[in-house]
């Protein structure tokens, strides 16, 4: 679609690019069914490394290893085997039968125990009898809860089989909540859905692509192309082992929206050829030898947002990143051998089926757009800077229950478990084996907070006087290995509550006065964590994006103020699209700043680069400055318009039909974006270049400047 010199100039520099372009060229044409072969048989390994693939549903496991809270994690697990917690709320029922229930889960392959009432006496004796802190951890009324600990950790396979099999034997009015259990509706949710985030993208983009260009068949050739493309991009994600459930919601997507825009480029290449050469196969030659270094400038400044994602510190952005740019990778790919030999071989039959385009010219447009140019300029200056400043005070959400939609059973009875025992958020406190006075001193400090429910540690069940040897192994080691430590603080709040991260603050803080060594682990404190690298991350995205494509563009217009000015454009439709869940009073995952920065930026500032590109042309044969942009909006509306059409086609609609709350969100927010950002480029940067013609004509090389153009 960017029929652009711009790039092609920029990259001739390298000697001998276009003289390698054509002989590749010529052989992928020459061997045009060789080429179709080798890559059908490259399908094979790559559907199975697909569906080898993991997927992984807990965002905080990204974690960076150097944290406390993640090393503390470890220590657990290798020390103390703790992983994975569920918990089973239990109403209107006899002890006796409780107790049947958790004697069924403890075989069910995968469950490490279940911790109830009857690990700390007797169930024969009345409850009112037991001792009132242990009572008060296991019953809320008429319903007891059992604490269900798993082998493994939350998001293992065998945890998830484990998760299945208790579901099947509970009964209905039974509550069953916790990380595992979320994971799982994630993992069943996400599976689910995911084909029909394909099937829609699909569809829509092909009746958007027919719409739009004058064959039907052609639009299917793109699809098959990128489709290959698509699968190569996941199938290769084996050698990573796993992917993030997110990047596996929006991946495949993304890289369809995006990367049409390159098969656009070489079709209208080649019928531009088909005039020029009365051989086809010559044609082709010539359109592939003179969009391939163009499309890869093009896709330069996409991958640049992409590897903004890659410098995170949350490894969410790296793994998102990654894929994404592997996949506009394996699309040039595509662009350059599959297509083209795809549309030789089905030029007949597109020639036989053509018709008129259906998406109108900008030819009207484009004079009111000229005509109301300082309207729009005004407007838009106007919603900037609300715009900049709402979206730096998103709400963020950043437990993974806050993913599920608000039907979803396992986030309900999480919820209702909350409520009913208010204990279910656990931070586990991992000091040094230096005995209990000092642990239970620590404890009475904690306990003094409003957040904390209850504290259970061996200091608290064990009378401190009671000397080490005197007390049962089996009880020692629960809470006492390896030279470590530990004690649980269960919360009355949330895990990604506020007070919640002021309570995981306050416990860091005294445990680090009375120890040189300790760890403050668990969910809460993970996600206290997750919380303090979003500002660091929202920087470090914004900067490296934004740097690379100032250097991009500066490097391919050969200009030190075109570049700021297109950066510029796009970041404030950036910022209007942030803002509006702001102003529509709704929280936001808190990766999803950082993703739309980069994605937007990186996928949409090739419109604004289009647009000047043609606009450079313009400029130098029409002496009016007002026609040459008049002009510019007719020759790229179409083209532009196409372009985020594909984009908005390919995410509003899973945006509508998506369960899970960041995955529609973010896709969303992608179409919106793309939609908000043409908008700005037809609106806003026509009068930004008659304000700064002249700047722009000083530093840039070889801009027709007023003098030189008749102006």
């Amino acid at each position: 679609m960017f029929n652009t010199g711009v790039y092609i100039r920029f990259f001739m520099y390298m000697a001998g690019v276009d003289i390698i372009m054509v002989a590749f060229s010529r052989f992928v044409v020459r061997h045009r069914k060789a080429v179709l072969v080798l890559f059908l048989i490259l399908l094979i390994p790559s559907v199975l490394g697909m569906f080898l693939t993991r997927k992984n549903y807990d965002i905080l496991s990204y974690m960076p290893e150097y944290l406390n809270s993640r090393q503390g994690e470890e220590i657990l697990e290798e020390n103390f085997n703790l992983s994975g917690q569920a918990f089973l709320v239990v109403k209107d029922r006899e002890m006796w039968e409780v107790k049947d229930i958790k004697s069924r889960i403890e075989a069910v392959d995968g469950v490490k125990e279940v911790v109830w009432i009857d690990d700390f006496g007797d169930i024969a004796v009345p409850v009112w009898f037991m001792d009132a802190e242990i009572r008060k951890n296991f019953f809320s009324g008429s319903s007891t809860i059992l604490q269900i600990q798993f082998d493994d950790n939350a998001r293992s396979e065998s945890t998830m089989r484990a998760v299945n099999e208790i579901r099947k034997m509970i009964d209905e009015d039974m509550l069953f909540g916790g990380e595992p259990v979320i994971m799982n509706d994630l993992q069943v949710i996400t599976s689910k859905e995911m084909v029909y985030y394909m099937i829609i993208a699909v569809v829509s983009i092909y009746l958007i692509l027919s719409a739009s260009m004058t064959s039907f068949i052609e639009p299917l050739l793109f699809l098959v192309s990128i489709g290959i493309a698509i699968l190569l991009n996941m199938g290769t994600n084996v050698i990573k082992g796993e992917i993030s459930f997110i990047t596996a919601s929006i991946a495949a997507v993304m890289q369809l929206g995006v990367s049409m825009d390159y098969s656009i480029f070489l079709l209208h290449r080649f019928e531009e050829e088909r005039q020029k050469h009365a051989n086809i196969d010559e044609a082709m030659v010539a359109a592939m030898s003179r969009t391939g270094v163009a499309v890869m400038g093009s896709a330069l400044t996409t991958i640049a947002g992409f590897v903004a994602l890659m410098f995170m510190k949350n490894g969410i952005g790296r793994d998102l990143g990654i894929v994404l740019a592997k996949g506009i990778t394996f699309s040039l790919l595509m662009n350059i051998t599959v297509l083209p030999c795809l549309i030789l071989r089905f030029s007949k039959y597109a020639d036989r089926h053509r018709h008129r385009p259906m998406i109108p010219t900008f030819r009207w447009a484009s004079q009111w757009m000229v005509r109301f140019r300082w309207v729009f300029l005004i407007l838009i200056m106007v919603l900037a800077l609300p715009s900049f400043l709402a979206q730096r005070n998103l709400n963020y959400y950043y437990s993974i229950e806050h993913y599920l939609p608000e039907n979803s059973r396992a986030a309900g009875d999480t919820d209702m478990i909350r409520e009913s025992f208010m204990n279910t958020e656990v931070v586990y406190v991992l000091i040094p084996d230096g005995g209990a006075i000092k642990e239970k001193e620590l404890i009475g400090r904690i306990e003094a907070m409003d957040a904390v429910d209850s504290v259970m540690a061996l200091s608290t069940q064990v009378d401190t006087a009671i000397p080490d040897s005197f007390i049962p192994d089996d009880v020692k080691e629960r809470y006492a290995q390896g030279g470590y430590r530990y004690f649980e603080v269960r919360l009355r709040t949330p895990s990604d509550d506020q007070q919640t991260f002021e309570t995981v603050d306050y416990i860091r803080e005294v445990t680090g006065k009375m120890f040189d060594e300790y760890y403050v682990t668990g969910s809460p404190a993970l996600t206290r964590d997750l919380a303090g690298l979003v500002d660091a991350d929202n920087r470090t995205v914004s900067v490296i994006s934004i740097g690379l494509i100032l250097l991009i563009v500066g490097l391919s217009f050969m200009s030190l103020s075109i570049p700021f000015m297109l950066v510029l454009v796009i970041e404030m439709a950036v910022w209007i699209n942030l803002s509006i869940p702001y102003f529509q009073g709704v929280t936001v995952s808190s990766m999803t700043p950082m993703i739309i920065g980069a994605i937007q930026l990186g996928a949409t500032v090739d419109y604004a680069i289009l647009f000047t590109s043609r606009y450079r042309e313009n400029r130098e044969r029409i002496d009016n400055g007002l026609e040459a942009i008049r002009q510019t909006i007719e020759d790229t509306g179409r083209s532009v318009l196409t372009s985020a059409l594909t984009m908005i086609a390919a995410t509003l609609g899973i945006a509508m039909i998506a369960s899970i709350k960041a995955t529609g969100e973010l896709t969303m927010m992608i179409g919106r974006g793309a939609a908000i950002s043409m908008a700005l480029i037809f609106l806003g940067l026509p009068s930004v270049f008659l304000i700064f013609d002249k700047l722009i004509g000083w530093t840039t090389k070889n801009w027709a400047r007023p003098e030189r153009s008749g102006q």
